[in-house]
């Protein structure tokens, strides 16, 4: 297994970053929710189609390409109905037509979540969606949506459009059996994640250059130099490991679960703790609706809650471990 990135890999990371930075700069989260058609330019690019096969319009690469765009668009804090997208292309692989309508962007996908307090479905995307998506570890499902009444709900981060319905998942069109689809989720809302941790991190380095006190940059001070050393080590970890897990999903290794659950739980932490420090470290203003600190927070808030928590994904490591543990005769330690 060769870990290092290659030059088309490479250049894939260095077309992604410059097209996200140009079209979506961190700004338009101060906004309402992005229009439909936001999507139009990542299906004209390819990026829609990363994963897809040849003979339907897509680019047949692998994990390992995919989540080095994700990793930029993480960074940016980009729509997540690019990953919705991508996971529905997933799903209706084996219905050209369908597939070909998603991959083209023509017909936008919700995402389906449940709402941990009551229980109830939510749905991430716009209203004009006419199918969605529901994620499971058991298997993935595509879903006509009905024309029934749409009720908006606020989402914290006020850049992602979220609404709920009674009843409004008609029947279900296509379902894929087995953990695939619940894997490349995993992996994707991890690559978000770990980019959004990076950005954190890279805005308050650059305001630690310019904010002064006592007449001192306060990146001179140790206070501010060591969490951010904290906050660049955390987004390495992480991102080695979902290298190493998006390597394991290519060359079909059996553990590739065991990985995908150590990315999404490094991940987690990585996001959660950056952004937070990201806002301790600007002081008072890095809660003010003028600074962009809070918005990176509250779309960390989001991330975290798809596709399984860091609380899930720890248990199942832990599981893992008995099981070995168990195995090889031996007992855990204090």
């Amino acid at each position: 297994m060769f870990l290092a990135l290659n030059s088309d890999e490479r250049e894939i990371a260095s077309v992604a970053e410059t097209f996200l930075q140009q079209e979506f700069p961190l700004e338009r989260l101060h906004r309402e929710a992005l229009d439909p058609p936001c999507l139009q330019p990542f299906s004209e690019l390819g990026w829609i189609g990363l994963t897809a096969a040849e003979d339907v319009g897509g680019s047949s690469l692998s994990a390992v390409e995919q989540v080095l765009f994700l990793l930029e668009l993480g960074r940016v804090a980009g729509p997540v109905q690019v990953l919705t997208q991508m996971l529905a292309v997933s799903i209706a692989a084996q219905d050209s037509l369908l597939c070909a309508q998603f991959l083209t962007a023509r017909e936008e996908v919700a995402l389906v979540v449940e709402n941990s307090v009551d229980r109830s479905q939510r749905f991430i995307g716009h209203d004009t969606a006419r199918y969605a998506i529901e994620v499971t570890p058991k298997d993935a499902t595509v879903f006509a949506l009905k024309g029934s009444a749409l009720e908006r709900v606020p989402c914290l981060d006020r850049s992602v459009a979220m609404w709920r319905a009674e009843a409004a998942l008609d029947e279900a069109l296509l379902t894929i059996q087995g953990p695939r689809v619940w894997q490349e989720a995993q992996l994707g809302v991890s690559a978000l994640m770990i980019g959004l941790a990076d950005a954190a991190t890279h805005m308050i380095v650059e305001y630690a250059k310019v904010r002064e006190t006592f007449g001192r940059k306060i990146g001179a001070y140790q206070a501010v130099r060591h969490p951010c050393a904290d906050m660049a080590v955390r987004v390495e970890v992480a991102r080695s490991q979902l290298y190493y897990a998006a390597t394991v999903v290519k060359e079909g290794r059996e553990d590739a679960d065991l990985h995908i659950d150590a990315t999404k739980l490094l991940a987690e932490r990585a996001v959660k703790m950056n952004t937070d420090a990201n806002i301790q470290l600007h002081g008072g203003i890095g809660v003010t609706d003028e600074y962009d600190a809070h918005l990176l927070l509250k779309r960390a808030n989001l991330l975290c809650r798809l596709f399984g928590t860091g609380k899930q994904n720890m248990k199942r490591l832990l599981m893992v471990d008995d099981e070995q543990s168990a195995e090889q005769g031996g007992v855990h330690g204090p």
